[in-house]
């Protein structure tokens, strides 16, 4: 198949495209770190026919907000109506990255078919409202025009091959941890979380785009392994230094897998420290 990953440069769409390529695929990287922009495409964006996309392309920076802000509600929002269209246009399969953060306030562990709700004025509406309306622009296309369509929603995602600066708990974890410092952990660091290795990860949105039965549905893909972040840390043998809250940001997030594992047969195969073990050799 000839396939458009966007965002394909950046962790989680490298990754993705390393397995369709093994897979026997034809893939086409859209990412704006290589000058296409998914929200303002130009000429040579859409490059012909494809028979699947997945958008991915969103910038995150948890510890700074209003660096990625405009640029993350461009990517979910217009950068999801563009790549619709083109998927419409070649009736192509196609799955969007949306997030864990959807589901906001609403307490865990997150099932798919509750309702959500945001607050606007929260610091970081911009994140999981944007992403929210990404996913109910996709559902319109599937509704209205039946395209073939799913939805992921991931739970903190990790490995090899994450950006030498990314801000999110595991990789500011491994970098200090390099430079012989303590560890910086929010608040109090209570906060729990579960941390699903990338390539269960990938295993996961492979099915979900390729299996059957998965045409307008959304799918949690994560780990049920719960852990909060000074566990981590210990996990780590890491000294901590206690840091700032980040406004606005979910006290705890974790799924329910049920749905995944009844229609894609899927589930997590690596544990925590296994995939911590992998992640920190390659910080090596």
């Amino acid at each position: 198949m000839r396939i458009m990953v966007t965002g394909g440069s950046g962790f989680i769409g490298a990754h993705l495209i390393k397995r369709l390529q093994k897979d026997g695929h034809k893939t086409i990287n859209r990412d704006i770190v290589d000058g296409y922009d998914v929200a303002h495409p130009k000429t040579g964006f859409f490059a012909g026919k494809v028979d699947a996309i997945f958008h991915l392309a969103c910038p995150i920076d948890p510890a700074n907000y209003k660096k990625v802000a405009t640029k993350t509600v461009d990517a979910a929002i217009l950068g999801t109506i563009n790549t619709l269209k083109y998927a419409k246009k070649h009736n192509a399969k196609y799955l969007f990255m949306s997030s864990s953060e959807v589901y906001g306030d609403a307490d865990p562990p997150f099932v798919e078919n509750v309702p959500v709700q945001s607050n606007p004025k929260s610091e970081r509406a911009f994140y999981d409202i944007s992403k929210l309306a990404g996913e109910m622009v996709t559902l319109l296309y599937y509704y209205y025009d039946s395209l073939d369509v799913r939805i992921i929603r991931p739970f903190n995602i990790y490995g090899p091959g994450m950006r030498g600066d990314d801000s999110r708990v595991i990789p500011s974890f491994m970098r200090r941890l390099k430079a012989k410092k303590p560890v910086q952990v929010t608040g109090k660091g209570t906060a729990i979380r579960t941390f699903c290795y990338i390539d269960d990860f990938i295993e996961g949105v492979m099915r979900s785009m390729f299996r059957p039965k998965t045409n307008g549905e959304i799918f949690n893909l994560g780990t049920t392994e719960a852990i909060n972040i000074l566990e981590l840390a210990k996990r780590l043998n890491a000294r901590v230094e206690r840091i700032g809250d980040r406004k606005a940001e979910q006290k705890n997030r974790f799924p329910k897998i049920d749905k995944a594992k009844k229609i894609l047969n899927w589930y997590p195969k690596t544990s925590l420290e296994k995939g911590l073990q992998l992640t920190w050799e390659s910080y090596q």
